[in-house]
């Protein structure tokens, strides 16, 4: 049977067949407010996990009856049944909940022989229709990107003018609101929350262009000035964040 693999990341399972929480939290980015431990406690996970326990219709062993189940110890972790890693992932984002659908699919899919049609390339029909195909996408993309090219450079222009822009006004600017703005950001792993509940930017994204860390300052409410870090989009990377919107 091939293994559950989730944005690279390959999540174990535990001999009566259910799947470790920690690997899809790892795949999922590893933000601890995302930990399995939160999820078990929202009322969502235990309502679920009875409702599991007492019709016992979840795709776990027969003879183990728990949905899921914890081990302790270095190696241990969180083994749950499909139905509650499609739940958990829910819980996590959208985003994630989709990838998580789609990395089950795949397993399946790779589970089964599939016969790949014989390609001869001396055969003048074939080769025809491979080019006409090839060209047909061509021309779609090239009048995509031409219909796309006014659009994205006079947001470039106006991004430009701006200069930087803080989280909480990449939505407005973007037209999709201030709160979609910010989920968005973390959903395509430019920024995430830490212990503390600070907005941080991943470093691939700070790489790009995309977002910068800068300290600000500002004075409390007792008139001391206190600097603290925030993340803010780049012009380069509200020119993306648009065209990604648009392409949507």
């Amino acid at each position: 049977m091939n293994s559950l693999t989730i944005l690279s990341t390959e999540i174990r399972q535990d001999a009566d067949g259910r799947y470790c929480l920690n690997d899809c939290h790892r795949a999922a980015g590893g933000v601890a407010k995302d930990a399995p431990g939160q999820w078990l406690r929202t009322d969502q996970a235990k309502k679920l996990i009875k409702e599991l326990e007492t019709m016992q219709n979840c795709t776990v062993s027969e003879t183990a009856g728990k949905p899921v189940e914890t081990v302790p110890g270095r190696n241990g972790g969180t083994y749950a049944c499909k139905e509650l890693v499609y739940a958990y992932a829910m819980w996590i984002s959208a985003a994630f909940h989709l990838t998580v659908i789609r990395a089950f699919d795949a397993m399946v899919t790779g589970a089964t022989s599939v016969q790949t049609p014989a390609i001869d390339l001396n055969d003048p029909a074939f080769l025809r229709s491979t080019l006409l195909t090839y060209t047909e996408k061509l021309l779609a993309l090239e009048a995509e990107k031409a219909e796309a090219a006014p659009k994205l450079e006079a947001f470039e222009r106006l991004a430009n003018s701006k200069g930087r822009t803080n989280l909480r006004e990449v939505g407005k600017e973007l037209q999709i609101g201030s709160k979609r703005g910010i989920e968005f950001l973390r959903e395509i792993k430019w920024t995430f929350r830490d212990q503390a509940g600070r907005w941080k930017a991943y470093a691939g994204a700070v790489d790009a262009g995309y977002v910068e860390m800068k300290y600000t300052t500002y004075t409390n409410t007792a008139g001391e000035e206190v600097s603290t870090q925030q993340v803010f989009v780049t012009p380069r990377g509200m020119a993306r964040l648009a065209h990604r919107l648009g392409m949507q």
